[in-house]
């Protein structure tokens, strides 16, 4: 199986490394590889697994934020990579990127599965947009299957990985820190649902990677509803 080529003791930019929120130089990425780490373990037809999430009330408000992850292994573990998440919340943005180094960008996601009158053929839609106005991703959702009433949910823990990299104060300077980040949420009430998903990846903009992912074929797709979930503790993180 092949690796990840991304360098990331060459990278001196801020993450997420694929796609940098501000510039410190130029980076150019031709392949599924050039947006992984070097010392993570690639499938020949590797998982991606594209989410979206519409988050009730909290501390920092409600919000909606599109997750885009490659499975990868790392130590033996298999576990998607987050490549890029974009959402429309200042606070979760912040709280992500300086606690848990997660890759979040600003953008506009809309998705309601509860709305009545936005889904009349019984499709469930969604999209994602970065800049505001170009369309990066189109998501659709067939519910098929009630898999669970509402209730407690058992096995439902999605464990990522992330990348922290600190840049240094001159550009020409190593990171200040660089390590990989575990992190794990999981799903403890919910309504779920299995159906046929559908996913259209625009190549209306090259500020973002997400294009790039060719879908090959689809895996399942899975729409949880009411969902309650805890972001566990990270008890360890690895340096590079």
């Amino acid at each position: 199986m092949p690796f990840g080529t991304l360098k990331t003791k060459e990278a001196r930019g801020p993450i997420p490394l694929c796609s940098p929120p501000y510039p410190v130089g130029l980076d150019e990425f031709t392949d599924i590889t050039d947006m992984i780490p070097e010392e993570l373990e690639l499938e020949d037809e590797p998982i991606v697994t594209l989410t979206l999430f519409n988050y009730g009330m909290s501390p920092i408000g409600p919000y909606n934020e599109f997750v885009c992850g490659v499975e990868v292994k790392f130590q033996g573990n298999k576990m998607p990579f987050s490549i890029e998440l974009i959402l429309n919340n200042e606070g979760a943005i912040y709280a992500g990127r300086e606690r848990w180094s997660i890759p979040k960008l600003m953008g506009v996601v809309e998705f309601d599965p509860s709305a009545t009158n936005s889904a009349p053929n019984g499709i469930i839609t969604g999209h994602v947009e970065r800049p505001a106005g170009c369309k990066l991703v189109q998501f659709g959702f067939k519910p098929l299957k009630k898999v669970q009433d509402w209730g407690v949910l058992d096995g439902m823990k999605r464990q990522s990985l992330h990348l922290r990299s600190i840049p240094a104060a001159n550009s020409h300077d190593p990171p200040i820190l660089r390590e990989f980040i575990p992190t794990c949420m999981e799903i403890t009430h919910a309504e779920v649902w299995a159906g046929e998903g559908s996913v259209g990846l625009f190549n209306v903009s090259e500020f973002g990677p997400v294009h790039r992912l060719k879908v090959v074929k689809y895996v399942g797709a899975t729409l949880c509803r009411g969902a309650r979930a805890v972001l566990h503790p990270t008890s360890k993180t690895f340096a590079i």
